[in-house]
């Protein structure tokens, strides 16, 4: 007597859709965790040649300038620089806004 040995599995062809999805979400899925991990500093899309910041805390329109400024730029100039793009009315700032930086 011989041992019968079951066929493998077999899917319809709507199984093998079904696999197919399930795999590629599965992989989305993955990529989407890993990126960060692997992607390095900052995952933001930005335009070339543009900067922003987000406020923080205790900053102001000063501070920000000062760190953004160069060595040879006055921060003066920065200051009224980032209150026009941003379109600000004086030096207020809210923590959480984003200002773009000249």
């Amino acid at each position: 007597m011989g041992r019968r040995t079951s066929p493998g599995l077999r899917l319809t062809l709507r199984g093998r859709r079904v696999s197919t999805v399930l795999a590629l979400a599965v992989g989305l899925a993955l990529g989407a965790w890993l990126a960060p991990l692997l992607g390095g500093e900052s995952n933001d899309l930005r335009l070339v040649g543009e900067r922003s910041v987000v406020v923080q805390p205790g900053q102001t329109v000063w501070s920000i300038a000062g760190d953004a400024a160069r060595d040879d730029q006055d921060v003066r100039a920065v200051v009224d620089a980032i209150e026009d793009l941003n379109d600000l009315d004086g030096a207020v700032v809210i923590p959480g806004q984003v200002l773009r930086l000249p």
